[in-house]
């Protein structure tokens, strides 16, 4: 495996990088509501299968289909000044700078008045969305086919825009209707555990105890409930800020911000997911009528958070996806304060980082760590086995960071470097944002993935500014720099220090950056917004389907064990599945599909379950020779298994739908009907 991934890389070292080019524009100015708005839009960004899985880089597997949906989640607020702020959370790993440019200009050309300084993208960094998208080289290197796919990238700006748009139009038609939003603070506990126990452990004692104490006093216990002491698992922060938007006092949007790596699931599911955060968000929506309600997440410093999996399977994020909708539930039941009329002020700025700039002088060349290729604990690669791992230091050095290809004295890696790891294939700039609603809440936007304590270091600076304001941090926003560490956790250069791009001052100087963000005054509209390039690396169009080289399967439902595991943690291959074909050119539109469960009740049929319910698959079985899809399901504790029940899609062709023949959980074979029946 190492080989042929080296061999892949080599040859994407030879090709021509592929610009991504942001033309310039006017984000347009309109007159301003003569009250506060705000409102919330959700739109799906799931893409074709094909594209391997982005948040496990090189170890990615190739997407096979989806078992959960993707969304992007805009929540767009304006004041009587006319100054707007779009928060925008995407079920990707990660946003990178051209993506956040080009959603800006789409926006712009809807007449949204929106300056692209008051656009904040932000990726949830489930591991298990689409990669091939990214504006720098090295973040393209995904699973076997790596580079850039300028498809997507088109697909994903232009469904994330619309996200933005549909909420902006719905806060202009509401324009009349009061609004009101609310903060409520509090904790969800015993979610999380620290996966850097060693590097936490280098900080300064007096700080971790204090963050250790904070933690025991949520109420964070140790694993399996356990009283005591136990950094690994109170080594976190738990703290849960929820903002709730009314429309007329009735609930229109949820905002959730909280720290945590969303792997709930295994790299080894090839099945894109929003894991554990999109499930909480999902079950939040569910507490509504349909349509009624957008619950986003923002995560956090979640650099060294992981979730405490036993499994790292369906049943782990079905799980804790739970716990974190509980937990968002129990927290907007105690009350916070409020305001009908918040002012809505934003800042942006882009610092030169690649090469550093005045403001960023602290910054080394940036460097791929030893570790980073061995992976973090949780989710080690090929290469850890090899001596790409944690511990491995250059001595004699001021900056402790073995270059990843140096660690062994390989002639590939010498001929690999200069293709690989120079400063051209990283992003150039730091963007950071501070966004400030009312005398509610600070977001400070950050394009990294922080640890604990340098997270609370941050926030800690920006507090002693804004208060009364709660302040939370949003990462993966606008660009993706990989991760930051306090500068005594990088010393040890384990997967987050090696992973942390610029060195040991990273972390101070983006504090340093946010603090100077927070001085500016918000952009003023009409902007004219100068055009900008990116260099996306080698252009590499994935083949559709989700076979590479030819590799054919037994079985449709193999390699599925993550996600559809019995008893004994194999495939459950008595689950039932039903099969049917569609027209290749319906590969982009996976939004207009749609897979129930229908339940007949006294000789009628009514909808059982539909695909959020956390139980369906849809599978790409053979998208090279024709497009033949499958859908499995595994029925819930509630299904009886007496009764009758059927698959029904609806396809992305218009009015095209098909219905498997009435079967109960168990039945050997299901067979295609001829017709559907009609729903009740």
């Amino acid at each position: 495996m190492p080989r042929l991934l080296f061999a892949i890389l080599l040859l994407m070292g030879g090709c021509a990088s592929y610009k991504i080019r942001a033309p310039a524009y006017t984000a347009p100015a309109a007159p301003p509501p003569a009250s506060f708005v705000a409102a919330a839009a959700k739109v799906d960004i799931t893409p074709p299968p094909g594209f391997p899985l982005g948040g496990h880089s090189i170890a990615g597997r190739m997407a096979r289909g989806y078992w959960t949906r993707l969304y992007a989640r805009a929540f767009f607020f304006r004041d009587t000044a006319g100054r707007s702020l779009a928060l925008v959370t995407c079920d990707l790993f990660a946003m990178p700078a051209a993506l956040q440019a080009e959603v800006a200009r789409r926006v712009a050309r809807e007449n949204v008045p929106l300056s692209p300084d008051s656009l904040i993208i932000s990726a949830i960094h489930t591991h298990h969305g689409p990669g091939n998208f990214m504006s720098s080289a090295v973040y393209n290197f995904d699973g076997l086919i790596p580079g850039f796919d300028p498809a997507l990238f088109d697909f994903l700006a232009g469904r994330i825009a619309m996200a933005v748009v549909q909420a902006a139009e719905e806060a202009a038609r509401s324009a009349s209707i009061p609004h009101r939003v609310a903060l409520h603070t509090g904790f969800a506990l015993n979610i999380q555990r620290n996966r850097a126990l060693d590097p936490f452990l280098r900080n300064p004692a007096e700080e971790r105890n204090a963050l250790l104490e904070d933690s025991r006093r949520a109420g964070m216990t140790c694993a399996g409930g356990a009283p005591g002491d136990c950094p690994r698992y109170q080594g976190v922060d738990p703290t849960l800020v929820v903002l709730e938007v009314l429309r007329q006092e009735r609930r229109i949007a949820l905002l959730a911000f909280f720290a945590v790596h969303p792997e709930g699931m295994s790299h080894d599911s090839p099945l894109y997911s929003s894991d554990l955060a999109g499930r909480a968000m999902t079950l939040l929506e569910h507490d509504q009528p349909a349509g009624s309600l957008v619950a986003g997440f923002f995560n956090g410093a979640e650099g060294d958070v992981s979730p405490r999996w036993k499994s790292q399977d369906r049943e782990d994020v079905l799980r804790f996806g739970g716990l974190l909708a509980d937990s968002v539930r129990r927290v907007l039941q105690a009350s916070g304060p409020s305001s009908g009329s918040p002012e809505i002020r934003a800042a942006s700025e882009s610092f030169a980082a690649n090469p550093a700039g005045p403001d960023t002088r602290e910054f080394t060349r940036p460097e791929i760590g030893a570790a980073q290729f061995g992976g973090a604990e949780d989710g080690r690669t090929a290469f850890y086995p090899y001596g790409w791992r944690g511990g491995v230091v250059r001595k004699g050095s001021s900056d402790p960071k073995m270059p990843a290809l140096q660690v062994h004295d390989i002639f590939l890696l010498k001929i690999l470097k200069p293709f690989l790891a120079s400063p051209s294939k990283f992003p150039a700039a730091l963007p950071v944002s501070i966004a400030r609603i009312g005398q509610l809440l600070t977001v400070g936007a950050v394009p990294v993935e922080m640890t604990t304590l340098m997270g609370r270091r941050v926030r800690a600076s920006l507090a002693a500014a804004e208060s009364p304001r709660e302040v939370v941090l949003a990462g993966l926003a606008n660009e993706y720099l990989s991760y930051t560490t306090t500068p005594e956790e990088y010393d040890l250069q384990n997967y987050e220090g090696a992973s942390t791009l610029f060195g040991k001052q990273q972390g101070p100087v983006i504090q340093r950056l946010l603090a100077k963000v927070s001085a500016k005054p918000p952009p003023q509209l009409p902007q004219a917004v100068p055009a900008a390039a990116f260099d996306a690396g080698p252009k590499v169009t994935a083949r559709f389907g989700p076979r590479f080289f030819g590799e054919r399967r037994n079985s449709p439902v193999e390699d599925l064990e993550a996600v559809m595991p019995d008893a004994l943690g194999r495939v459950d291959d008595r689950a039932p599945r039903f099969e049917w074909d569609e027209k290749a050119a319906t590969d982009w539109a996976t939004s207009a599909r749609s897979v129930t469960i229908l339940k007949e009740d006294s000789g009628a049929w009514a909808v059982f379950e539909e695909e959020d319910g956390g139980n369906l698959l849809t599978i790409l079985i053979d998208g090279i020779d024709k497009r033949h899809w499958g859908a499995v399901w595994l029925p819930p504790a509630g299904a009886d298994r007496a009764v009758r029940y059927r698959f029904r899609v609806q396809t992305p062709e218009p009015g095209v739908v098909k219905c498997s023949e009435p079967f109960r959980p168990g039945d050997p074979e299901i067979k295609s009907a001829p017709s559907c029946p009609e729903v009740r």
